[in-house]
């Protein structure tokens, strides 16, 4: 931790991804700013949590490259290629009482007989499905997929893991996360018995062959002369550009970004019409439950990343296993696993709720035979109060109009949960440098 100073400079708020490269590229401006990070350790939610021999990251957290080719190449991450691993994606679809293949709307023709029939039938209709344009997420994935796939598997899949109705949402909503209605590969994909088709944008990543993803974090934290950990903003002021610490200092700012949740720091801000223009944004939660494992999985999962499970019976969104990534995330014969259930705004988190809700998908999970409950020898459940943003129509213009009066006193979001955006490890610490960049020219 450095010394505090008082005097206006630049600030970081958020010791995350975007955070870290934002005050990196700062700092080799000359601009060296202080951070801000309420956690006892930089990172955010690109953390991993060591207990004994087991590694468990925030959930699943993959380094996904679209601008750069390898680690070594994203800018300040200070990252050795020898030690990361690329991996082909082995993602399923629990569907029928069975595995199939992700993304399911590419492999239709390998779901039981009569799903891939209907699958089919519903597909060749679906221009038929909708009446009109619809802008909403709903309607986008009845017409480009058909209402059957999108009943049984697309849309309560979605639900579960954003943790809200989908007709609630834009139709852009999941951007390039989202494997689109590309006609070659869905019809490449209806033949019964055929090789799995990819596609998508996350077939392919990186991950770290020793531990979790939190080796990423400590390449971009090396050099950070003044960050204070431990210690949260709890005020903005911003016609004074001050803002107030946990620890009860007053740090004057020039140039302010923050990764933190754009919800929370207009909130922080005490501006009214920040606070009204806020009001309007929603998010998910995530309660991600991890074990670590001695001995087999169940053989369904025994190699498979994650799973997708759209079963409302089952509270879990999705089921992933760290350590078949490859990292030493898991001593020799056992096995660092989790699941994530999505919660919505305004959901119970008392610790009695998550308690029970823990429970509940730990029993679902023994009951699909992927993890014997007597295997299991540790658990550890995080929750991430802020895990997906909600893209609705009415986004788009309330964060532009809240960024803009953010930058009439200085102040500019950085990051996913900063720029309320749903993107991906690379591209939230693009965001960071290259706007640390621009508003320090």
């Amino acid at each position: 931790m450095g010394n505090l100073t008082s005097r206006a400079g630049n600030v970081v708020i958020g010791a995350g991804l975007s955070g870290l490269a934002a005050a990196r590229a700062l700092a080799e401006l000359g601009r060296s700013p202080e951070v801000f990070e309420a956690c006892a350790e930089p990172g955010g939610l690109t953390r991993t949590t060591v207990v004994g021999p087991f590694s468990f990251d925030y959930t699943g957290h993959l380094l996904h490259l679209a601008r750069h080719d390898t680690p070594a190449d994203l800018p300040y991450a200070g990252q050795d290629n020898a030690d990361w691993q690329r991996i082909d994606r082995r993602s399923y679809c629990y569907l029928g009482g069975t595995l199939v293949p992700a993304p399911v709307q590419y492999n239709m023709g390998l779901l039981p007989g009569g799903m891939r029939s209907e699958c089919i039938r519903s597909y060749d209709a679906r221009e038929n499905e909708v009446a009109g344009s619809s802008h909403n997420l709903r309607d986008f994935i009845v017409q480009s997929f058909g209402r059957y796939l999108a009943e049984v598997f697309l849309i309560p899949q979605n639900e579960k893991t954003l943790a809200i109705p989908v007709d609630r949402l834009s139709r852009g909503a999941l951007r390039r996360f989202f494997p689109p209605p590309d006609e070659t590969r869905v019809r490449r994909g209806m033949e019964p018995d055929g090789s799995p088709v990819d596609g998508g944008y996350n077939s392919c990543f990186w991950y770290p062959r020793v531990g979790g993803i939190s080796r990423l974090v400590r390449g971009l934290a090396c050099g950070i002369d003044r960050m204070h950990l431990s210690t949260g903003v709890v005020s903005l002021n911003l016609p004074e550009r001050r803002l107030k610490t946990t620890e009860g200092n007053e740090v004057g700012w020039h140039v302010l970004l923050s990764s933190m949740p754009l919800v929370a720091l207009a909130g922080m801000s005490g501006d009214r019409d920040l606070v009204a223009l806020s009001s309007a944004l929603t998010n998910s939660a995530t309660l991600c439950i991890n074990l670590g494992i001695q001995g087999a999985l169940g053989e369904a999962v025994r190699n498979a990343h994650w799973v997708y499970v759209p079963d409302a019976n089952i509270p879990f969104y999705r089921f992933g296993v760290y350590s078949n990534l490859g990292g030493r995330v898991a001593p020799p014969g056992h096995a660092s696993v989790y699941v994530e259930v999505g919660l919505a705004p305004g959901a119970a988190r008392d610790t009695a709720s998550l308690v029970a809700i823990e429970a509940r998908a730990c029993d679902a999970l023994f009951r699909l035979g992927w993890v014997r409950p007597e295997s299991v020898v540790c658990r550890v459940t995080q929750l991430l109060d802020c895990a997906y943003v909600h893209l609705t129509p009415e986004r788009d213009g309330i964060v532009a109009e809240i960024r803009e009066r953010l930058a009439r006193a200085g102040v500019y979001p950085i990051g996913r949960y900063g720029c309320w955006d749903y993107t991906s490890m690379e591209e939230s610490i693009l965001s960071g440098i290259e706007t640390a960049r621009r508003v320090a020219a």
